[in-house]
């Protein structure tokens, strides 16, 4: 391997370490420190995945060297609030109530919060999926994130290793170095880890399908379950239906499986199965989307920040998509997913983790420059920049997007280069 590959891999790992003395948001302009620390990390991931090369055993050691140290510096950095939640909703079903009827402040429920405080809405009833809460529910109940960390790091780090199953070495560092991944998971601690594990089981038992052997309807049926799994957790998860119907073909029926997860998650907790397809609060205003304010803010005014019917549409578009893709279903899985994070209405940093790890299997490489930008969300937390709270001004929008199509127009003018100059070989065979 390349010496630019030992400098960037060694800058991204010391920022990425460096992160920890920027992560009290609570305090003056430590948000902005953050922010440009892990994007100057973010672009040191860049050049070490374009750098890697994975051949032979030394390869697969560097890579595991660096995928799990990585993981492991996120372990001392602050949680997200979102933990806490996590915990609250654990307890109540503990101890009998139901966190769709309950809120964490409930007067039933004096005493069995101590935390109530670290609560974010601690007003409101759950909004997270039927499967997030029987997760929250089996995970023991304790005051210290660090067995969330470890759990959704664990979990992340067994779908690097599935995915290795799916693609070469080389391709899947572009996954594993990937410092959003790390800090979402291992540091800050959101759960997606899980669903991004579904949903690479599903990659992996769709290939094995189309191989020829009389195990296929174990594959499949394996591939339902593990999108029933994903849909449970996160319903946003169930715009891969489509394609996965179309990459079964007769046996579609599989997908049977899939419906029947999250509904009997749904019925074990007397919740719907569906509600809000990205688990956001109700009452939480629309916040930093890729696409309705290009809209709202020229034609159709959207005063009061309303989510309106953006699911319904979403489900339409994806599944006009997947429909477009008939013949190609790895294309529609990854562009099914990515116009749901195009026009979801709310776009926290951790949700564009979901289509890393189709991304990368199709390597679909933008897709992980907004990986990198997408750490401009933090910015948030320094509410002075903005001349409203938690509303996203057009320099932020540029940080975020602006980058990622100068690389799409990249990546695309070389891959014509490409084309073109293996062309002419092709010809005169």
């Amino acid at each position: 391997m390349s010496a630019r590959f030992w400098l960037a891999l060694a800058a991204e790992l010391a920022l990425f370490a460096a992160l920890h003395r920027f992560d009290d948001w609570t305090l003056e302009i430590m948000p902005v420190k953050f922010v440009a620390c892990a994007i100057l990390c973010g672009l040191a991931y860049l050049l070490a995945a374009t750098e890697f090369r994975g051949r032979g055993r030394s390869a697969l050691l560097v890579f595991w060297c660096a995928t799990v140290v990585l993981r492991l510096l996120a372990l001392p950095l602050l949680p997200s609030n979102e933990v806490w939640r996590y915990q609250s909703d654990g307890a109540i079903q503990r101890i009998g109530f139901d966190p769709y009827q309950l809120a964490p402040d409930h007067p039933h429920l004096a005493g069995a919060e101590p935390e109530l405080a670290r609560v974010p809405r601690n007003d409101e009833p759950t909004a997270f999926a039927p499967g997030a809460e029987i997760l929250f529910r089996i995970i023991p109940g304790t005051g210290n994130p660090l067995i969330y960390k470890l759990l959704f790091a664990g979990a992340d780090l067994l779908g690097i290793a599935l995915l290795l199953r799916c693609t070469d070495l080389s391709t899947a560092a572009w996954y594993a170095f990937n410092p959003l991944l790390a800090y979402s998971f291992a540091g800050a601690a959101h759960f997606d880890s899980v669903v991004l594990l579904a949903v690479i089981t599903v990659i992996f038992c769709l290939v094995r399908f189309e191989e020829p052997g009389k195990l296929r309807w174990m594959f499949a049926l394996s591939a339902a379950f593990a999108l029933g799994i994903a849909i449970a957790i996160r319903s946003v998860m169930i715009v891969l239906l489509l394609p996965c119907a179309f990459a079964m073909r007769r046996y579609f029926l599989m997908l049977a499986a899939a419906v029947a997860v999250p509904c009997g998650a749904s019925v074990a907790l007397h919740a719907r199965m569906l509600g809000n397809l990205f688990g956001d609060f109700a009452a939480v205003s629309r916040l930093n989307d890729l696409f309705w304010w290009i809209v709202e803010d020229t034609v159709l005014p959207n005063w009061h920040q309303q989510h309106y019917r953006y699911d319904t549409v979403i489900l339409i578009i994806a599944a006009v998509v997947a429909v477009i893709f008939l013949r190609n279903w790895r294309r529609g899985l990854l562009w099914s997913l990515g116009v749901a994070l195009i026009l979801a209405p709310v776009l926290h940093a951790w949700y564009v983790t979901w289509i890393l790890p189709v991304a990368t299997w199709r390597r679909a490489f933008a897709w992980h420059f907004l990986s990198v930008t997408i750490f401009a969300y933090y910015l948030f937390f320094d509410e002075r920049l903005f001349a409203l709270p938690w509303h996203a001004e057009p320099w932020m929008r540029g940080m975020i997007i602006l980058p990622v199509l100068f690389a799409i127009i990249m990546l695309a003018f070389q891959r014509s280069r490409e084309n073109a100059a293996t062309r002419p070989s092709i010809d005169r065979t």
